[in-house]
């Protein structure tokens, strides 16, 4: 089955194309497209989920909730959850508390000890915390694309689930997703 996701940039499709193993062991055929900022996310939308359709695939809308005061604003602003075969899932706040949420991968990214305190949701500056990380180990801030690029050869969404509820509510959501596409006959 097809499935579009629907990113604000460049550094999410490069840590999300590195979970391509798993969406293939779950018969997903995934393309990531960024928008270049969620307004962009916001005014293209409907667009995206008409391509989507044309090529008989699922959407997902990938948003970041930073700078919306809770998720469903967001999801609202994006406006297509009454659409068939699309669903606004979420990245609380960023996808790097997604990151965070993943301690192994901070870990085997700069080899420094780390581990989430809880869940990462509720971090107020994801992004701020790892540019501390990386630019502490590292001493300079890598670009977004070069920390991405850095991050996602060893980034799990599976271990990112564990403490961050919008990743967990991401994969949750694939694995039902495909389960649906393999019952069709």
């Amino acid at each position: 089955m097809k499935l579009f996701l629907i990113v604000e940039g460049d550094s999410d499709k490069i840590v999300l194309d590195g979970q391509q193993n798993w969406f293939d062991s779950l018969g997903l055929e995934l393309k990531i497209f960024p928008t270049y900022g969620k307004q962009n996310m916001i005014k293209t939308a409907m667009k995206h989920y008409e391509i989507a359709i044309l090529c008989s695939a699922n959407i997902i809308f990938l948003p970041d909730q930073d700078g919306d005061v809770c998720a469903l604003v967001t999801r609202e602003k994006i406006d297509m959850d009454s659409q068939h075969r699309a669903v606004t899932i979420v990245m609380k706040r960023k996808l790097e508390a997604w990151i965070l949420a993943d301690g192994q991968c901070i870990q085997e990214s700069v080899n420094v000890h780390y581990s989430p305190a809880g869940q990462t949701d509720a971090e107020v500056n994801p992004k701020q915390k790892l540019h501390s990380i990386l630019k502490r180990k590292l001493g300079y801030l890598p670009t977004a694309i070069e920390a991405a690029t850095m991050i996602a050869p060893h980034f799990s969404l599976n271990r990112a689930a564990t403490n961050n509820t919008s990743a967990k509510r991401f994969k949750e959501f694939i694995q039902t997703v495909s389960r649906r596409s393999s019952d069709d006959p």
